[in-house]
């Protein structure tokens, strides 16, 4: 059966298995053979879609929208030239309307062909069409699954997409740097334009005071120039009056607007200093956060330090683990050649018993062929006897020579008769007693080697005790480094949260503050120019007032009353005109001084206003620098944290080559057990049928020989099993080195491209809004990798179960082998003993090769005593 099996997965083709996903336009599963190449692509009147070809009923794909074969142990995918393109894990193969490059696809890959497409109906509705999403499953012709290797990991993002990534990094770090020497040449050119605004108003101002002088003088020289009459003079008197009014109530109404303008800058400088105490005590809560973050992360670093003590304790552990499984092991091979050597002295033993016995039958032959002979001269003996019964009257003194003859001969006779009998009875009693004593030994060496199991089996429970330790701590750390992998995770986004919030505040601050400078601006612009037309007016009625106009007013005035009124109503209008003049001048005065204290006021604000901004930039720099630094000691951690995880995945790979020697070492030790408990029963059944020397002596031989070839069965087996153990293990040593490489570069272009991303979020924060489409790109590559990230995530959790399922197996097997250990030990008790009887057996049959040699000794003599008398007769004859 097992033949013909491989006969049809030889004449078999490789296999493709195409399963739909839910995301996926429906399709029935897909089991595709691969004798040749097969098209994929959409159906049409000649192809239609069934379960063993690639044609879907799908309006996405195209007629001919890709290829798939196998080919020197590979399988392959091509997208020929389709207008949607074919995704192999969410990566297209290559541009539409061009023709990829044959890509390797494994066992569990996802592949897409076409895109998700809208369309509208006739009614206007959007329609959707899905595009055909399957996991592949591929068999060689042999029935193995083709799943992906280790090395292939790092083919998941291609060297294009980084180069892309890469060449964006460096154009937006570009950008950064061009925006901070924008930033910074705004900075001064605002510090120069205001300076130069402060210098130009104070010219402006000087120049505008300078001009209404001249104004001033240049109108009064041109009144003094004139010849005025009384009427003239009373007609400007009344419109200096009215002039004087319209400036008044101007002035009045640029108060009422100045004072408005001092109560809103008022309520805004108030609303700044409510928003600076938030952004104040935001800060101080930012500070104490970052304190708090601080401590944590220092705790985290103290306990971070603890877990590499405890992890290099626990590699410590397993490399005393470790040297005492070689030690077994080599205690094991030492075991295995005392074995062999043992079974070769056995084999020697069975030889010399083969001997022996051989030796035993032909002795055993010879004492039959003695029997026969003795018989026969007992017959020739009774017939010498009736041939001498005549002589004995005459020679009485022979006669009694022979009678003593005869009863020799009788007593020897009785000897050969009664020997063999009494033999096997002595030899009985000695198997017996010997048989008690094997068993009394049996006895006693079965009492220790039970002591022998309590023991190793306390030994067993304590180190399966510590083990169980040992797991457990490692579960901890396990645990222990998970936590603080989310604390790092939380702690990273509260720092972006924090982050993004202090942008925000700086920003809304920066604005409002600049709003309101600009309105404090404008502000005092407007009071500076309402001051200006106010000292100008003033300055030009004082001087007019005061020089000129005044006296020849009341010059006139007095000759004109004079000549018209009366003294006393004159008097009166001197008064009055005198009264009024006093009271604007009072006016006047106290209007310059509110406005010239309102200006201070303002410059006072200004310079507080000013102030604050510097404080408020110096902080957020000392935030901004504070931000910094945690978020270096954060990467800082990070790549601690990254280190001591490789740490942890070497350790399991160390881990899982330990599972893998103890397995085969547990297969070997199965089947050394059940070989050793044949042999027991073996030795079993010879310790029982001891006492049967011959026939089960033959048994035994048989049996040993076939524990013989079982041995050397064995032996073989052990050999082909360590020669295929070797190249196992470097083979398992060549891919572990690889899968190691791997997953460095894998760690090392993540961390590029986290850190990279990062620095992308950070310019992309920064950037104008020219830069919105690139950061949406920039956005979806994060998402890619944070995808990554889960999928590691995921395959380190399963590597992590898998770890506790080893550590659990070798369990099992070190008390397999220690149970196989006592088992061996028992063993070789039992075959020295069997030594020993081989031995007892071998002096019995030197002693029944002695014994078989009495009745020739015998023989000899009884024949030596019947020619006697005929050599008597002989040499008496000759005398």
């Amino acid at each position: 059966m097992v033949d013909g099996e491989e006969v049809e997965r030889s004449e078999m083709a490789a296999l493709a298995v195409l399963t739909c996903q839910p995301n996926s336009h429906p399709f029935q599963e897909r089991h595709i053979s691969l004798h040749e190449s097969v098209k994929i692509g959409r159906s049409v009147a000649r192809a239609r879609p069934a379960p063993n070809n690639g044609i879907f009923d799908c309006k996405v794909l195209s007629r001919n929208h890709a290829m798939l074969w196998y080919e020197n142990g590979n399988f392959y995918i091509q997208d020929t030239k389709s207008s949607n393109g074919t995704f192999v894990n969410d990566h297209r193969l290559c541009k539409g309307g061009e023709e990829s490059q044959p890509h390797a696809i494994y066992s569990e890959d996802i592949i897409q062909f076409g895109v998700n497409v809208m369309e509208n109906n006739r009614r206007g509705e959007k329609i959707t069409h899905g595009c055909i999403i399957a996991v592949v499953t591929l068999f060689h012709p042999d029935g193995r699954e083709a799943k992906p290797q280790a090395n292939q990991l790092g083919e998941l993002l291609p060297a294009q997409e980084l180069y892309q990534l890469s060449h964006l990094l460096q154009e937006a770090m570009h950008r950064e740097k061009m925006l901070e020497q924008k930033l910074n040449t705004l900075q001064e050119l605002v510090q120069n334009t205001q300076e130069s605004s402060e210098g130009g108003w104070q010219a402006l101002i000087d120049e505008d005071r300078l001009l209404s002088r001249l104004e001033v003088l240049e109108n009064q020289l041109h009144a003094f120039s004139k010849n005025h009459t009384e009427d003239t003079l009373r007609q400007e008197l009344v419109t200096l009056q009215q002039e004087k009014l319209n400036y008044e109530t101007t002035a009045k109404e640029s108060l009422m607007k100045v004072l408005q303008e001092k109560l809103e800058a008022v309520r805004k400088l108030s609303d700044l200093e409510r928003s600076l105490t938030t952004t104040e005590e935001e800060c101080a809560h930012l500070r104490e956060t970052c304190e708090k973050t601080k401590e944590e992360l220092h705790m985290l670093a103290i306990k971070y330090e603890d877990q590499q003590k405890e992890v290099q304790e626990l590699e410590m552990q397993l490399e005393e683990a470790k040297n005492k499984h070689k030690e077994e092991l080599d205690s094991l091979d030492k075991e295995k050649e005392d074995l062999n050597y043992r079974l070769q002295k056995l084999g020697d033993m069975v030889t010399t018993e083969t001997s022996l016995t051989v030796k035993m039958e032909s002795l055993q032959a010879e004492n039959d062929i003695a029997k026969e002979q003795l018989a026969v001269m007992k017959a020739k003996l009774e017939a010498m006897k009736e041939n001498n019964h005549d002589d004995r009257n005459d020679n009485k003194h022979i006669v009694n020579g022979e009678e003593n003859h005869e009863e020799k001969k009788g007593l020897h006779a009785d000897q050969e008769v009664f020997c063999p009998d009494i033999i096997p009875t002595s030899t009985k009693d000695q198997m017996t007693e010997q048989s008690e004593e094997i068993l009394k030994d049996t006895q006693d060496t079965v009492e220790s080697y039970k002591a022998k199991i309590e023991e190793t089996e306390k030994r067993l429970k304590d180190s399966n005790e510590k083990i169980e330790q040992l797991e457990k701590e490692l579960e901890v750390a396990h645990l222990e480094a998970r936590q603080y992998l989310a604390k790092m995770a939380t702690m990273e986004e509260k720092l972006k949260l924090s982050d993004l919030h202090m942008n925000q505040m700086v920003e809304n601050t920066m604005a409002d503050l600049n709003i309101q400078l600009k309105e404090s601006r404008k502000q005092i612009d407007s009071s500076t120019d309402l001051i200006k037309s106010l000292q100008n007016q003033v300055q030009e009625l004082e001087t007019e007032l005061a020089m000129y106009k005044i006296p020849q007013l009341e010059k006139s005035m007095n000759a004109t009353l004079v000549q018209s009124a009366p003294p006393d109503e004159f008097d009166g209008r001197i008064s009055s005109i005198n009264h009024i003049n006093s009271q604007a001048d009072d006016d006047l005065e106290a209007l310059l001084r509110e406005a010239r204290e309102l200006q201070k006021k303002a410059e006072i604000e200004l310079s507080k206003s000013r102030k604050e901004l510097d404080e408020s930039r110096d902080h957020i720099k000392a935030v901004e620098e504070e931000r910094v630094l945690l978020k270096s000691q954060l990467t800082d951690v990070q790549f601690e944290a990254k280190d001591k995880s490789a740490m942890v995945i070497d350790l399991q790979d160390q881990l899982k080559k330990a599972e893998i020697t103890t397995r085969e070492v547990k297969e070997q030790i199965l089947d050394l057990r059940d070989r050793l408990l044949e042999e027991q029963d073996h030795v079993k059944a010879t310790q029982e049928h001891v006492v049967k020397l011959q026939n089960e002596l033959e048994e035994e031989k048989s049996r040993h020989r076939s524990t013989l070839e079982a041995l050397e069965a064995v032996n073989s087996e052990l050999e082909e099993t360590r020669s295929k153990h070797k190249i196992t293990l470097e083979d398992l040593q060549d891919t572990k080195t690889g899968e190691f490489s791997s997953l460095k570069e894998e760690c090392a272009c993540l961390r590029k491209r986290i850190q990279a991303i990062e620095a992308e979020m950070k310019m992309s924060r920064r950037e104008n809004l020219h830069l919105s489409a690139e950061y949406n790109k920039l956005q979806e590559s994060y998402k890619e990798l944070e995808a990554l990230k889960e999928k590691l995530e995921n395959n380190e959790m399963t590597w992590r179960s898998n770890m506790t399922d080893a550590q659990k197996e070798t369990e099992k097997t070190q008390q397999e082998l220690e149970n196989a250990q006592v088992e061996i030990k028992r063993l070789q008790g039992q075959i020295h003993n069997m030594a020993k009887d081989y031995r007892q057996l071998a002096n019995r049959s030197k002693v029944l090769s002695f014994c078989s040699s009495i009745p020739l000794l015998m023989l000899l003599f009884a024949i030596l005593l019947a020619l006697y008398p005929y050599l008597e007769q002989l040499t008496a004859t000759a005398l």
